[in-house]
C-alpha cells in the first residue's frame, strides 16, 4: 500500500516543475520490494525519454502529464518517493499504478535472480547486477506504438522519431489512439508501411480499447497480423508493453551481439532462464550497454 501525505514545500529546481504546485505537492511512498536496481532502470529509461514530457535525472524520472502538470518519481534507499502538483493529487491511484508498471515493481526479484543465477553466463552478471528490472511503459497505446518507430533503427533515432510524432501530432503531449488513426504517421520520416501499421494499432484502440495490448498474447497475434509488423517487434512490445516476463526477442540485435546467436540457437541458450527470460534480456543489454 502507498502512504499519501500532504507537504508544503518549495517546488523541484526545474524550469518545467517551477511552473507547477508552486503552494502544495502531494508525496506518496510507494513500496519496493529489495533488491530493486534503480540505476539500470533509470539508465534505460534516460536513453528513451521524450523531451518536454519525459526527463530522467540520476534516479529521478519526471513525466508531464498535463500542460503545465510534471509529476516525479525518485528511487531512494527505501521506497519510491513520488510527488505531484495539487492539481494531480486526485488521480494519485492513477499515478502510482502507472509507476509500478513502468519501473516493474510488482515482481519479485529475489526469486527472478536466484533462477537467473543458474545459468552460468548469467551468474555473474547477476551477481554484479543484482534487482535488474523489465523496465514497462507509461502507457500501453504509447508503448506500443514506440515499439513500431524502434524497429530497425537505433534507440537515438528511434526516441527522436517519438519527439517528431509528438511535435507533429500530439498537441501537448504523445498523441492519441483516434488521432494516429487518421493520421499519415510516415510524415514523420518513417517507411510508409510503417507509418501504416502505426494507424492500424490506433485503429484497433480507438475501435477496440487497449485491453489487448495488456495481454501478451494478443498483442503478438494483433502485431503480426499487420503488415510491416515482425517477430521482433511483437516480442519486444509483448516484454515491455505486455508485462510478459518471459518474452525473448531472440533477433533482437544486443541478444545476437552479448550470445553470438540468434533465432533458435538464441532460444536454446535461454531455456534455462524460462520463465524470466525478459530478465535475461536485460542481464545481456546491460553487458552489451544497449
Amino acid at each position: 500500500m502507498s502512504s499519501l501525505t500532504h507537504t508544503t514545500r518549495e517546488p523541484v529546481a526545474t524550469r518545467e516543475a517551477e511552473r507547477v504546485g508552486r503552494d502544495r505537492s502531494t508525496t506518496l511512498s510507494v513500496p519496493i520490494q529489495a533488491p530493486f536496481n534503480a540505476s539500470i532502470l533509470f539508465a534505460f529509461l534516460n536513453g528513451r525519454a521524450i523531451p518536454g514530457i519525459e526527463a530522467v535525472t540520476g534516479k529521478r524520472y519526471r513525466r508531464r502529464i498535463e500542460e503545465g502538470i510534471w509529476i516525479e518519481a525518485e528511487a531512494t534507499d527505501g521506497p519510491l518517493e513520488v510527488r505531484m502538483p495539487a492539481a494531480a493529487a486526485a488521480r494519485a491511484t492513477e499515478i502510482t499504478a502507472r509507476l509500478r508498471r513502468l519501473f516493474d515493481m510488482d515482481v519479485d526479484p529475489e526469486a527472478v535472480d536466484r533462477h537467473l543465477a543458474r545459468h552460468p553466463t548469467l551468474a555473474p552478471l547477476v551477481a554484479a547486477e543484482p534487482g535488474i528490472r523489465v523496465p514497462g511503459v507509461w502507457d500501453p497505446f504509447e508503448g506500443a506504438v514506440r515499439a513500431v518507430l524502434g524497429q530497425q533503427v537505433s534507440v537515438a533515432r528511434a526516441t527522436r522519431l517519438a519527439a517528431v510524432l509528438c511535435e507533429r501530432f500530439g498537441g501537448d503531449g504523445f498523441p492519441g489512439a483516434q488521432t494516429l488513426a487518421d493520421a499519415d504517421v510516415a510524415a514523420i520520416g518513417v517507411p510508409g508501411m510503417r507509418g501504416r501499421a502505426i494507424s492500424a494499432i490506433a485503429r484497433r484502440v480507438v475501435d477496440e480499447g487497449a485491453a489487448w495490448l495488456e495481454d501478451a498474447e494478443a498483442l503478438r497475434a494483433g502485431f503480426v497480423e499487420i503488415p510491416g509488423l515482425g517477430p521482433w517487434t511483437a516480442e519486444y512490445a509483448a516484454m515491455r508493453v505486455g508485462r510478459d516476463a518471459d518474452a525473448f526477442p531472440d533477433t533482437d540485435w544486443g541478444v545476437v551481439k552479448a550470445l553470438g546467436l540468434k533465432g533458435a540457437a538464441a532460444r536454446d541458450w535461454a531455456a534455462p532462464c524460462r520463465p524470466w527470460r525478459a530478465y535475461a534480456v536485460m542481464h545481456l543489454w546491460r553487458s552489451r550497454a544497449v
